[in-house]
């Protein structure tokens, strides 16, 4: 059992593990808190049956009990990953400039999955640009694998 642990490390940056310590904490001591307060409240009105206040509260409660135990979940085996600005390879952290087929040129953060925000150019490592991307250098051309279409991109930067 425990060597199926190593295939479920979830690799972080500080910024992103500090980030989820902090919902985390909020979701405990002021979220959840709040949430079941207003359930107490919603109860105390005896009537549930039809009590909106009671169903949104609960499914509230819910949520957040979801929302905790993915995050416990994946603080348990996680990896501090930290980008080495010298490496002349795709890794986590790199940030990468390439054209894709069609000479369209982008600069993209290389992220960890949950921390990917389009509007601010990131992408997962795991994505199929990603993957193909992954441990490549400057001048590499690679073939990206996407669910709708084949294309290739050549990597020019890498910082």
């Amino acid at each position: 059992m425990a060597n199926s642990a190593i295939w479920n490390v979830h690799y972080l940056t500080q910024e992103w593990y500090d980030k989820l310590l902090a919902e985390l904490e909020d979701l405990k001591n002021n979220q959840l808190p709040a949430t079941l307060e207003r359930l107490k409240e919603a109860i105390a009105q005896w009537d549930i049956s039809e009590n909106a206040e009671y169903d949104t509260s609960m499914s509230e409660k819910d949520l957040i009990g979801w929302r905790i135990s993915e995050i416990e979940l994946m603080l348990e085996n996680v990896e501090i990953i930290e980008h080495d600005k010298s490496s002349s390879e795709v890794t986590y952290g790199s940030i990468v400039t390439f054209i894709d087929d069609k000479d369209r040129e982008y600069t993209m953060t290389i992220v960890w999955t949950g921390e990917v925000n389009v509007l601010e150019s990131t992408i997962s490592l795991e994505s199929p640009l990603g993957i193909a991307m992954r441990w490549k250098s400057e001048g590499d051309k690679v073939m990206i694998k996407a669910p709708s279409r084949r294309y290739q991109v050549e990597i020019l930067k890498i910082a």
